[in-house]
């Protein structure tokens, strides 16, 4: 479900999950010391209302695993999970709105997640105001062997 502005329904919704690959480096004294690589996930979801068509992305900054620490059958609160910068709303043909957004998550079974997520903007190229909502529901198993 991808609802936006006045809660309208975006037709012909997709979500895409996406695995990516992340590379954080630390330096000491200006030069690198270290850098680690690992897997994480990227979502998109899109959609169109009337002749508009409306994109929300986001990527995790964490490790696959780190999602299996977290508890059964509790809302978490999921920003600390967000990688920082990365959080795009894309209306009609306006491009790089960062929102506002609000985002929890269920691991409901040992592998299986819901993401409820709540945006608004403060600003958007088009000086119109938008907000919305959606719900993504993934099994993680689908992507850990990748």
């Amino acid at each position: 479900m991808f609802k936006i502005a006045k809660l309208d329904q975006v037709k012909n919704e997709n979500v895409n999950i996406e695995l990516f690959t992340q590379e954080h480096c630390n330096f000491e004294n200006g030069k690198k010391a270290s850098c680690e690589s690992f897997k994480s996930l990227s979502f998109d979801i899109y959609g169109k209302i009337g002749n508009y068509e409306y994109n929300f992305s986001f990527a995790l900054n964490c490790r696959l695993e780190e999602l299996l620490t977290l508890p059964e059958n509790e809302m978490v609160d999921f920003n600390k999970y967000l990688l920082g910068g990365e959080t795009w709303l894309n209306v009609k043909e306006f491009n790089g709105v960062e929102p506002q957004i609000d985002i929890k998550i269920n691991r409901y079974l040992k592998t299986k997640f819901l993401i409820f997520l709540t945006f608004y903007t403060e600003y958007s190229y088009d000086d119109e105001d938008y907000s919305g909502m959606s719900e993504i529901t993934f099994d993680l198993k689908d992507y850990l062997d990748k």
